[in-house]
């Protein structure tokens, strides 16, 4: 899954003050709270969850939920005549690897 460029400068913002990525990502709601209180507690968690949320809000991102995805049709031929059983290819396998 591609990202855009503004999802890897958001990556690139994320590493150095994770929750002005999130903010720019979700908006003032719970999750940039979440990420100030784990910013709070360390720097580390602050920024694996600012890359969570800029992973799992990515533009490019196919929303099965909302419609995202759209099957196409594959071209397919059918056969016209099944064959059942063996082919006489005159072709000889050893089995057991005995050449004699």
């Amino acid at each position: 899954m591609p990202y855009s460029g503004r999802d890897i400068a958001l990556f690139v913002v994320a590493f150095f003050f994770p929750p002005l990525a999130v903010l720019v990502k979700c908006g003032c709601g719970i999750d940039l709270l979440i990420n100030i209180c784990l910013c709070a507690l360390g720097a580390i968690p602050g920024i694996i969850h600012a890359f969570y949320i800029v992973h799992k809000h990515n533009d490019n991102f196919e929303d099965l939920e909302r419609g995202g995805l759209e099957y196409q049709r594959v071209p397919s031929e059918e056969p016209s005549r099944v064959q059942y059983g063996a082919t006489n290819t005159g072709k000889a396998y050893i089995i057991n690897g005995d050449n004699g």
